[in-house]
């Protein structure tokens, strides 16, 4: 005799199996795999980045994150500037968010001096641009960027590597990379140096990664809000010709922040600096940090009358 309780076991065994295969595949399996392979149709995803401050984060991982990962820190850049700084203020360090230091983890692959980046300066400033994001990736291909730039006034030489500065301002590769070669000039030093600057375009608007399987390419189907992001570095120590002023070690980050999807809105600059300088006279850490919130100043003023300029 066949009890109740038997009966609805077996009606109910068949039920259990579509739950089951249904939260599997609601997870990312697919069910479809044989008895003998269990793993094959799992859907892998990628993994939001985590980090301690953004800027450090996109030093670190400017040249190995893919673009899905760099939007996602850029935007969280972005929000932190929009709730910290006051654009409206004329003091520069209510414009000069906070910034941890770079490590040498953070440095790993670069030709740079053997020097702790413990000892720069870490100094940062933020600024609104009138002009787009565009014009901004025009300036970055010039030959000649002494006009951007009031310390390197007599002399400042941009040489390209590989070609993509023919590519690079209307987005058909995706990097920029070139070396800058420059005469710097102040009332303390004048100190001939060369470095390396590369560029990065990137789409605010892709998904987060981990929204992304592994074997796909993240992508947006609406329209790009585009970013611009660029690091620069001593390779070498570079001093002045006494020997009393030296740049000791450099590293620079910069990000241009399309406001929205909308190519014909202005951007948001964000600059920074860690920086290990000699000086021919002995200046506290704040006066140096200020001057040099004072230097990347003078060049965003500059370079808004310079963009203006271009064809």
């Amino acid at each position: 005799m066949t009890r109740p309780a038997d009966t609805f076991s077996r009606l109910l065994r068949p039920l259990q199996g579509l739950l089951l295969a249904s939260l599997l595949t609601a997870y990312g399996c697919d069910t479809s795999a044989g008895d003998d392979d269990d793993s094959s149709g799992v859907l892998l995803f990628g993994e939001d980045p985590s980090f301690d401050h953004p800027a450090t984060w996109l030093y670190a991982h400017f040249d190995t994150a893919n673009n899905a990962e760099l939007a996602l820190v850029l935007r969280a850049m972005e929000t932190s500037i929009d709730s910290s700084v006051d654009f409206t203020s004329d003091e520069l360090i209510d414009r000069s968010p906070a910034l941890d230091p770079l490590t040498a983890d953070d440095l790993s692959g670069l030709e740079r001096p053997d020097a702790d980046p413990a000892l720069c300066q870490a100094v940062t400033l933020v600024a609104r641009s009138a002009h787009v994001i565009d014009r901004h990736a025009a300036g970055a291909a010039q030959i000649d960027q002494s006009s951007g730039d009031p310390s390197t006034p007599d002399h400042h030489e941009r040489t390209f590597t590989d070609g993509t500065e023919l590519c690079w301002p209307g987005r058909t590769c995706p990097a920029l990379r070139a070396e800058d070669t420059m005469t710097r000039v102040n009332p303390l030093f004048t100190i001939t140096m060369s470095e390396r600057v590369d560029y990065r375009w990137v789409d605010l608007s892709l998904p987060s990664p981990s929204s992304v399987r592994l074997d796909e390419e993240a992508s947006n189907e609406a329209p790009p809000r585009w970013a611009i992001m660029m690091r620069s570095w001593l390779p070498e120590t570079a001093g002045n010709e006494t020997g009393t002023a030296a740049f000791e070690q450099a590293y620079n980050l910069g990000i241009w922040l399309s406001q929205s999807a909308d190519p014909l809105l202005p951007v948001t600059r964000y600059t920074a600096s860690w920086t290990q300088t000699q000086l021919p006279v002995p200046l506290d850490e704040s006066t140096v940090r200020q001057l040099t919130r004072g230097a990347i100043a003078d060049a965003y003023e500059a370079q808004e009358d310079w963009l203006g300029t271009l064809p």
